[in-house]
């Protein structure tokens, strides 16, 4: 928990994952990439690694991985009170707009404009997501952690050529992690890197 800079702030945090779930289409894996950029990149709030920490442990755990990423950069920086913060503020902002889409569901179906508009957010959410994955991979090469980029690859294989539920690569993947550091460390310790 680290909030020594005095811009770090609960309501900077709130207003921070707010406006970024409020501009985010296209799905959790969408403000991740925006939430990298916001809290490692712009505001050096938190480092690229506990980042790639963070989003392989929301992707891991049941729930929206868009709040449970937020959640953890909350907790990171301010403890429980930035976690229930960062929460809220990411889930706000879906909220209101889902229920004024209902007010107008039948208008927008309708709508040639609408389906055009989504067919250009689905694109750039597609986009977003490949960028994060990408930014994983680079990392893992910037470490050489070759056991590591083996997994990726299989687990991208999994997904695109075998149709394998994504639910199975993660447990599968949580399982040959576990089993790698008790190998590697005897113990089940985390491996440095």
């Amino acid at each position: 928990m680290r909030h020594e800079n005095s811009s770090k702030t609960l309501l900077a945090l709130f207003c921070q994952c707010f406006i970024l779930s409020m501009f985010t289409f296209g799905g959790g894996s969408t403000i991740i990439a925006l939430l990298q950029k916001q809290f490692v990149e712009k505001l050096k709030w938190i480092d690229e690694t506990e980042m790639l920490e963070m989003i392989t442990l929301a992707q891991s755990s049941p729930g929206a991985t868009s709040v449970n990423t937020a959640m953890l950069i909350g907790y990171s920086i301010f403890g429980v009170p930035g976690a229930f913060v960062s929460a809220i503020a990411t889930a706000l902002p879906p909220l209101i707009i889902i229920v004024v889409i209902t007010f107008f569901y039948d208008l927008i179906i309708e709508s040639d404009l609408a389906a055009n508009a989504l067919r250009g957010v689905r694109a750039c959410a597609a986009a977003l997501v490949f960028s994060v994955s990408l930014k994983l991979l680079i990392n893992l090469l910037k470490k050489k952690d070759y056991f590591l980029i083996a997994i990726w690859i299989c687990a991208l294989l999994a997904g695109v050529v075998f149709k394998v539920n994504a639910l199975i690569i993660v447990l599968i993947g949580l399982v040959v992690g576990i089993l790698h550091v008790i190998v590697v460390t005897g113990t089940g310790k985390k491996v440095q890197q």
